[in-house]
């Protein structure tokens, strides 16, 4: 028998809290980059965010309401277009602050290693799910390359995060077991050598973070001042639009990298706070449906939703502490970028799509809905 989920029953069926939290990191992004960029040459960069909020919107609710039988008819090709843009921005972009990882499109940029990473999860998934050792094996190899052109661009951070996901995600499923274990021990054994093949900008960072206090006005200059800004932030913050080192731009990058430690000085540890506390709650929401859903495609998309937004979350905000080094991780949809919204929004918008189907249907009476 076959079973058709016509759209009111899905809306019925919609799942609130996550959408919630999902726009109020969005608002909360926009008024923190408002300040972040009060009064510089970048301010419009605050118009910019409201529109890469609404597309965020749109690619949200896209996702939600696309079926699930033409995305994963689609995903191999969007996987294999963003893995052909990774090679181009490697070889045919000029290097902006020492790196290519951007695509000029006009005003904008955008990052193809975050659709990369959203993608790979998606396609990690539909294989996994399916149980299609070739295809995997293929995918596995072809996820090395784009590891390598990410590590070339250079981005360690989306290097590290991407291989993570790849990594646990084949680990809870419990299958290759011998590929994950291998793939794990030549990544542990090749990190002291990797130290040697970084950007001199990137092994710099690392010694700055393992010695700040030396590097006070090279490269540890950044995150000491995010520190400090924090620090001055106290328990209530000094209020909006009112941080001195913010306004003042003795934290570069504060509108990106570093819009923590806006958050910190304007809002205070209270502020902090409850920006943590709504990414836990996302992460419990989608970790309560992992737990629920019979289909294990599902399950791997709410899983390693909640690896990508921990590891970016867990960086940034570590980054702006001075308790991780700086890898240039925006904190999701809070962070300037049009590249980092619209992979949270896909990723969120097909998380809700995920709960609204899978509380109809079980993996015994699930067959598509078309």
């Amino acid at each position: 028998m076959k079973i058709k989920v016509e759209p009111f029953e899905r809306m019925r069926r919609f799942e609130y809290i996550v959408p919630l939290i999902y726009i109020s990191l969005l608002i909360i992004g926009i008024f923190m980059v408002r300040t972040a960029t009060y009064g510089e040459y970048i301010e419009d960069n605050y118009y910019k965010q409201i529109i890469f909020s609404i597309l965020g919107i749109i690619v949200f609710f896209f996702t939600y309401f696309l079926k699930e039988r033409i995305l994963k008819s689609i995903i191999p090709h969007l996987y294999g277009i963003t893995l052909l843009l990774l090679i181009y921005v490697l070889f045919f972009e000029r290097a902006r602050y020492g790196a290519r990882r951007w695509i000029r499109i006009g005003p904008v940029g955008i990052q193809p290693s975050h659709l990369f990473l959203m993608f790979t999860l998606v396609i990690l998934a539909k294989y996994l799910s399916e149980k299609n050792k070739k295809a995997y094996y293929i995918l596995s190899f072809t996820t090395l390359i784009g590891l390598a052109l990410i590590f070339k661009q250079p981005d360690l951070g989306m290097t590290l995060f991407t291989f993570t996901l790849w990594f646990l995600l084949t680990y809870v499923s419990g299958q290759h077991e011998k590929t994950w274990k291998t793939s794990l021990f030549l990544m542990l054994f090749s990190m002291p050598f990797a130290f040697y093949f970084m950007q001199d900008y990137q092994r710099a960072r690392i010694i700055g973070f393992l010695f700040p206090e030396k590097n006070a006005a090279g490269v540890a200059y950044n995150t000491l001042q995010s520190i400090k800004a924090i620090g001055s932030g106290g328990l209530f913050g000094k209020g909006y639009l009112n941080g001195f080192m913010n306004l003042s731009n003795f934290v570069p990058e504060d509108h990106n990298d570093f819009i923590t430690a806006v958050i910190g000085e304007e809002l205070g540890f209270l502020g902090i706070i409850l920006i943590i506390f709504l990414y836990a709650l996302l992460i419990y929401r989608l970790y309560i449906y992992a737990q629920k859903t019979e289909r294990k495609f599902w399950k791997y998309i709410y899983f390693g939703t909640i690896v990508i937004i921990y590891l970016h979350v867990y960086e940034n905000i570590g980054m702006n502490l001075g308790i991780m080094p700086v890898t240039g991780v925006p904190l999701p949809l809070i962070s300037y970028g049009g590249s980092q919204i619209i992979t949270f929004s896909f990723l969120l918008g097909l998380a809700t799509k995920g709960i609204a189907t899978t509380e109809i249907f079980t993996e015994d009476n699930y067959l598509d809905n078309e």
